[in-house]
């Protein structure tokens, strides 16, 4: 199934094309503090960026693989990204957001997050779904909890490829 294009009150969920390069390069890719609590590590070279978007345009016709670039509607800038992929050690498809650091604390990530949760709900037909978070990060728990997610389990958190293993915690959310 191809990745839709969504929308919502301020945002369109879209996929990515390889032309994003830049934008996401300077909107967060390239920031430490936004993958700070990310799997991946942040990016110091465009060229790892664009690696990154052929992957994900790759995964546009994938049926276990759905990222989206938010876009504000007002100014159809790139401010962060969604995503809800299988993952086999939860056997259950997991929800996965990030945003650039002038976007946090916007109600971005809950507003995205709720779209792509519809979609999973309405189109997919999921039953239930996890997010998780490093529990170092308070933000990311608001956003599941304030989503309906309730706590599952205990995981181990790692960041930045691995280098850092955090505790972290499994919320599930039950449509």
């Amino acid at each position: 199934m191809k990745t839709p294009i969504l929308e919502t009150q301020r945002l369109i969920l879209r996929p990515f094309s390889p032309d994003d390069a830049e934008d996401v390069f300077h909107g967060w890719e390239n920031d430490p503090d936004v993958a700070r609590y990310m799997f991946w590590t942040s990016h110091n070279d465009i060229n790892i960026t664009k690696a990154w978007l052929s992957f994900e345009t790759e995964k546009i016709l994938a049926d276990d693989w759905f990222r989206w670039g938010l876009a504000e509607k007002e100014t159809e800038r790139l401010i962060g990204t969604g995503l809800i992929y299988y993952e086999e050690e939860f056997k259950m498809f997991e929800v996965g957001y990030n945003l650039g650091k002038s976007f946090w604390g916007k109600g971005f990530a809950t507003e995205a997050t709720s779209e792509i949760l519809r979609f999973a709900r309405e189109t997919l037909k999921l039953k239930e779904i996890v997010g998780r978070y490093a529990t170092e990060n308070p933000r990311s728990e608001h956003v599941l909890k304030k989503l309906g997610f309730e706590y599952f389990k205990d995981c181990n958190y790692p960041c930045n490829n691995g280098a850092i293993m955090l505790k972290g915690k499994v919320l599930r959310l039950i449509f």
